[in-house]
């Protein structure tokens, strides 16, 4: 759940971040449009009462897909973005977000 202290950060984060290069964001929007297709095969799967095990399965490859933009997300933002607060000497605070992000897939 978000929290108006965590819009505002999110907000924030977007202006002060080292944009993805174009070809980079154009591939991370198509692969979560592949992910969004995917959950809306299982919701008609699942509205069709399809066998379980497929459905089951169907659930996994989306969780892979997710788990794979998540990880390439994060090496462009460490790459890109946290190499530039430590460049432009704000590197504790982003040290400190990183770690958040990392309580959140432990």
């Amino acid at each position: 759940m978000k929290t108006k202290t965590s819009t505002k950060k999110s907000t924030q984060r977007k202006n002060n971040s080292a944009e993805s290069t174009p070809p980079e964001k154009e591939a991370y929007v198509r692969r979560a449009r592949r992910i969004e297709g995917q959950v809306q095969a299982i919701s008609r799967m699942i509205e069709e009462e399809r066998y379980c095990v497929d459905i089951l399965m169907q659930v996994r490859a989306a969780r892979s897909a997710l788990k794979s933009l998540s990880i390439e997300l994060l090496e462009s933002h460490t790459n890109q973005c946290v190499r530039e607060a430590f460049e432009s000497n704000n590197g504790e605070k982003t040290i400190q977000e990183l770690l958040e992000v990392f309580k959140t897939y432990s």
